[in-house]
């Protein structure tokens, strides 16, 4: 008992343990973290690591002395804005399984979680006054974003048929897609209202998402800040970042 003992604590000695985050990570969703074990002992290695993280968990089956592995841990993050990450508990029931040794390891990380995206009408901003500028028009197009799902009438191309939805019915169904227009998109946050905060801002990251894979401008004002219409991955997630820190700062 008492070598078992020993060897259970110098397991878990001397690892030091390194998250690395993606660049979204969204409220409520589950996102993959990379952790990075690092065992800086000289002449042991360890067994049957355990690291848990924001009520995740990644196994490292063996750590070799002076040495670096990877694993990645499924977590998932509530409320969005700045999250800070204190501690990772790490645990191990070598070398004998009827005991648990476990050590928690300080950590000073953070991460910005971006509002969760909720699926809204394209056009429901724009109708709002809260944005200027619109990127799909009021009547049908061939290019557009699909709109509707109706019978098909023997006037539409082939390649407007949802064939995957028509193989569910005895008829054929087509889509019926908006009409595209080049205008760039305003997101204006000063225009937000206090009713169902939360929600707008998930709409508005779903837009913006939406819109630049799109390859659609986007731009968005926030109090005397203008970020200009752009398409570009770092102009999303910097739009992102102003939606996860509004009413934060």
């Amino acid at each position: 008992m008492s070598v078992s003992g020993i060897l259970g604590w110098l397991n878990i000695r001397g690892l030091s343990v390194v998250p690395q985050f993606p660049a979204e990570i969204y409220d409520g969703q589950q996102t993959f973290v990379t952790l990075q074990l690092e065992n800086r002992k000289k002449f042991l290695p360890s067994f049957l690591i355990r690291v848990a993280l924001a009520g995740g968990t990644a196994d490292f089956h063996l750590l070799d002395r002076r040495s670096v592995s990877t694993e990645t841990v499924a977590i998932a993050l509530a409320g969005r804005g700045w999250h800070e990450l204190t501690q990772v508990a790490v645990i191990s029931r070598f070398p004998i399984n009827f005991f648990v040794r476990s050590t928690i390891l300080p950590l000073q990380e953070r991460c910005l979680v971006f509002p969760r995206p909720r699926r809204c009408r394209l056009l429901s901003v724009a109708e709002g006054g809260n944005a200027r500028g619109t990127s799909l028009g009021r009547g049908r197009g061939m290019e557009g974003e699909v709109e509707n799902i109706a019978e098909y009438s023997g006037r539409e191309p082939l390649k407007k048929i949802h064939w995957r939805l028509s193989a569910r019915h005895d008829t054929l169904k087509v889509k019926e897609l908006s009409a595209v227009v080049d205008e760039p998109v305003v997101l204006d946050l000063n225009s937000l209202t206090g009713e169902s905060l939360e929600e707008v801002l998930g709409c508005y990251a779903w837009l913006v998402n939406r819109y630049i894979r799109a390859q659609r401008p986007v731009g968005m004002i926030v109090g005397r800040k203008v970020l200009s219409p752009d398409t570009s991955a770092l102009h999303r997630l910097k739009m992102l970042s102003e939606l996860a820190l509004y009413g934060k700062r």
